[in-house]
């Protein structure tokens, strides 16, 4: 089984990298805080129809398979995609947008003081949105994010899975 939960791993991990940088080279990454929660559901949805596609290959593969073992190699799959998601993060932050982090401060100072606070409670604000957008943060977030989408995802379909079988 190892090389199958490899394989798709690398492609849901891989899917989301390339969804990560081309939403940003579509220049959705300028049009403020409320696109990213659109991009991360796009890539969660992105996730869970790689998710779908792997168990239904490993279902198909291993006909007898058992919930528990779907369950591992769901954990599998979500390791190399949070490996992958981790080094996307890296990417991104390095290569593709080094002013992502300054740039998501100061929308949220902006945002603040238009709403507003005082430029001391705004600049409060600001520092707390260093430390949520810098790299680290978006690696950790990224990584744990693959894992929990990917137990959840894998939980859910293998019981369906495992009915359709019966």
């Amino acid at each position: 089984m190892g090389s199958l939960e490899l394989k798709w791993g690398v492609m849901i991990g891989a899917a989301n990298m390339v969804w990560l940088y081309l939403s940003y080279y579509l220049g959705m990454h300028e049009r403020g805080l409320v696109m990213i929660q659109v991009m991360t559901l796009i890539s969660v949805l992105i996730s869970v129809i790689g998710y779908l596609l792997a168990l239904r290959a490993l279902a198909k593969k291993f006909p007898e398979i058992e919930y528990l073992e779907g369950i591992r190699s769901g954990a599998i799959i979500a390791g190399v995609v949070a490996l992958f998601a981790a080094v996307a993060q890296v990417g991104y932050f390095k290569l593709v947008n080094p002013g992502f982090t300054d740039q998501m401060v100061e929308l949220t100072r902006s945002y603040y003081l238009e709403s507003g606070l005082s430029e001391n409670e705004a600049g409060r604000f600001a520092e707390g949105a260093k430390k949520t957008f810098g790299m680290v943060s978006y690696m950790i977030q990224s990584a744990l994010g693959a894992v929990i989408i990917g137990m959840i995802s894998t939980a859910i379909m293998m019981l369906f899975l495992r009915r359709r079988a019966a």
